[in-house]
C-alpha cells in the first residue's frame, strides 16, 4: 500500500514540474508563433508608408538566431525615429514576442548602425535617443533582438521550490522502485523452474512455453514440497499431513488423485515426472536439474 501512495504522490509532483517548465519557457516558445512573422512584416510596411512609399516591398524576414530577426527592404527609404519607435512598439504589443527588446537600424552597404533604441518593461528603462530628426534616404536593415526575461526574486524562489519538489519526486520514485524491486525479488523466489516448466507458486499455475496450467492451492502445495526435495522420496503420510492436516482439514480425497492430476500437467516435459514408490510415497524425478 505504501508503494502505491508514493506512486500517487509522484504523479502530481511530476505534473507540477511539467507545468512549471512549460510556463518558464513559454516566452521563448511564443517567439516561434507564425503570427509573429506577420507582425514583423507589418512593421516594415507601416514604416514604408510613414515615409510615403507605397510601392516598395518588404523582403522575407531573416531569422538571425532564436530571438533575433532582421527586416530588409526592396528599395531605399527615409524615416523619422519617432515613427519607427511608435510603429515597433504598437506591433510588438499585439504579438507574443517578449516585451523587452532592442532595435538597430544599419546600412546595407557597411552594416554601420545609424540608429537604435531599447525597450525594457521589466527594468522600466527605455533608451530612445535622437527622436525628431529625419534619417536621410538609404538602404537600411532593421534588426530586432528580443531579450530573454530575467528571473525575478520571486521567480528564483519559485524555481528553488520546484527544484526541491523535483528532488523529492525523484527520491520518492527511487524509494518506490527500490521497494518494488525488493517485493519483486521476494515474489521471484516463489517462481520456480522445474525442468522446462516455470512454477508460479503464489499465482497457482505452471507455465510451459506459451501454455499455462492452473493449479489448485493443494496442488501448488504438493508441487512445492516435491520441488523442495527433488529426486528424494517423500513419505505419503508426510505429504498428507503437510497439505491437509496442518490446515485443520480432514483428508477426504485421495492423495493419489492429486498426484495423478499433477502428472498430467507435467507430461509435456519428459525430464520431469512424479514417481510412485510403492508402499512408501512419491518422488519428483528431474533429470539434469539446474
Amino acid at each position: 500500500m505504501k508503494q502505491k501512495y508514493l506512486f500517487v504522490l509522484f504523479i502530481p509532483l511530476l505534473a507540477l514540474l511539467i507545468i512549471f517548465i512549460y510556463w518558464f519557457f513559454q516566452q521563448e516558445l511564443d517567439i516561434e508563433n507564425p503570427k509573429n512573422e506577420i507582425v514583423l512584416r507589418e512593421i516594415g510596411h507601416e514604416l514604408l508608408n510613414s515615409s510615403k512609399d507605397s510601392n516598395s516591398k518588404v523582403m522575407p524576414i531573416k531569422i538571425l538566431s532564436a530571438n533575433e530577426f532582421q527586416i530588409s527592404f526592396e528599395n531605399e527609404f527615409s524615416f523619422i525615429p519617432d515613427s519607427l519607435v511608435a510603429i515597433v512598439q504598437k506591433n510588438i504589443e499585439r504579438s507574443t514576442f517578449p516585451r523587452d527588446y532592442s532595435v538597430n537600424v544599419s546600412k546595407c552597404s557597411n552594416k554601420e548602425i545609424i540608429y537604435g533604441f531599447l525597450i525594457s518593461l521589466e527594468n522600466k528603462e527605455n533608451i530612445i535617443p535622437c527622436i525628431g530628426r529625419s534619417i536621410p534616404s538609404n538602404c537600411y536593415r532593421i534588426t530586432i533582438k528580443f531579450i530573454p526575461k530575467s528571473i525575478s526574486f520571486f521567480n528564483k524562489g519559485f524555481t528553488f521550490l520546484l527544484i526541491i519538489i523535483l528532488g523529492l519526486s525523484i527520491l520518492f520514485w527511487c524509494i518506490f522502485r527500490k521497494k518494488e524491486k525488493i517485493i519483486h525479488k521476494k515474489e521471484s523466489t516463489k517462481n520456480i523452474q522445474i525442468g522446462k516448466y516455470f512454477f508460479h507458486y503464489e499465482q497457482h499455475y505452471i507455465e510451459y512455453q506459451s501454455d499455462k496450467f492452473l493449479l489448485t492451492s493443494k496442488e501448488s502445495k504438493l508441487l512445492y514440497i516435491f520441488f523442495s526435495s527433488p529426486n528424494k522420496i517423500i513419505d505419503r503420510e508426510a505429504l498428507q499431513k503437510e497439505v491437509w492436516e496442518n490446515n485443520g482439514v480432514i483428508v477426504t480425497r485421495s492423495l493419489d488423485m492429486f498426484i495423478s492430476k499433477l502428472r498430467k500437467k507435467l507430461d509435456k516435459d519428459p525430464l520431469v515426472n512424479i514417481v510412485n514408490i510403492h508402499g512408501i510415497g512419491y518422488k519428483l524425478e528431474v533429470i539434469n536439474l539446474k
